[in-house]
């Protein structure tokens, strides 16, 4: 009975976190620099000021950070130039984010699938700090990031 009530809890403590976990837009990289989010880390510093339709997600009591970013062509050699040149393997690769964070796609929670990733033309990369994972489609002009500890 006591390891069923302290399993009980430790779920529950699990699910609870990612109610503390704060969400917000941003519609360019200027308003996203006004607001902080670069300051306070939520958005990756060296991004081109031609990214758009900002989302980011972090737990403030933990270093915990979710981001998505939208870019024109004309940026993909500053968006390269945040991250290392070689792809990074996503075979154990794991996100865990919480369930509230709508915007983030179901392919990317929990463990990876790395063919599927793929598939979708979605390239995955660490950042040059080693800080994020970064799982970009050139194609689409999108990327999703995340912190690894």
């Amino acid at each position: 009975m006591r390891v069923a009530t302290a399993i009980a809890c430790i779920a529950l403590l699990a699910g609870c976190s990612s109610v503390n976990t704060r969400t917000m837009s941003y519609a360019t990289l200027a308003e996203a620099r006004d607001a902080g989010a670069i300051e306070n880390g939520w958005v990756p510093r060296g991004l081109p000021d031609s990214v758009f339709e900002l989302r980011i997600a972090y737990a403030p009591d933990g270093f915990e950070r979710w981001g998505l970013i939208n870019f024109p062509a004309s940026a993909v050699d500053g968006v390269r130039a945040l991250l290392e040149g070689e792809e990074v393997p996503l075979q154990g690769v794991r996100c865990d984010v919480p369930p509230r964070i709508e915007w983030w796609p179901v392919l990317v929670r929990g463990d990876l699938d790395a063919q599927r990733l793929a598939a979708t033309g979605t390239r995955a990369y660490r950042s040059r700090d080693r800080k994020m994972i970064f799982l970009v489609n050139w194609t689409q002009g999108r990327a999703y990031y995340w912190t690894t500890g």
